[in-house]
């Protein structure tokens, strides 16, 4: 089962840069996964559209076996990603993600 994140769940740590650089993270709909070698989910950010130019980050969850490799990190950034191509805006209701806009200036653009 996949546990929220919690902030400070996702500070790189240099050895497990490599393990994070060859993830996978996948696209599902209305959310971006990752999946373990026997194909399980281990990593999810879950969001919800309302209306045409909002959609609202909902869930951001990340496997205890992934803790501190920087995972929760990089699916918000793919929602990010994804809603600045769509010309969206994005509510960050999940609390982790909320940290993670609070804290990355980039993302100001994208705040709803």
């Amino acid at each position: 089962m996949l546990k929220e994140v919690a902030r400070g769940d996702s500070v790189l740590k240099p050895s497990t840069d490599q393990a994070r650089d060859k993830m996978e993270i996948r696209e599902g709909h209305n959310k971006f996964y990752v999946n373990d070698a026997a194909g399980s989910p281990v990593a999810e950010i879950v969001y919800v559209p309302t209306g045409d130019n909002l959609i609202v980050i909902e869930h951001t969850g990340v496997d205890a076996s992934l803790k501190g490799q920087g995972v929760g990190k990089l699916l918000v950034a793919k929602v990010v990603e994804k809603m600045r191509r769509e010309r969206r805006k994005i509510i960050p209701l999940c609390p982790f993600a909320k940290h993670e806009f609070d804290k990355t200036r980039d993302y100001d653009d994208v705040r709803a």
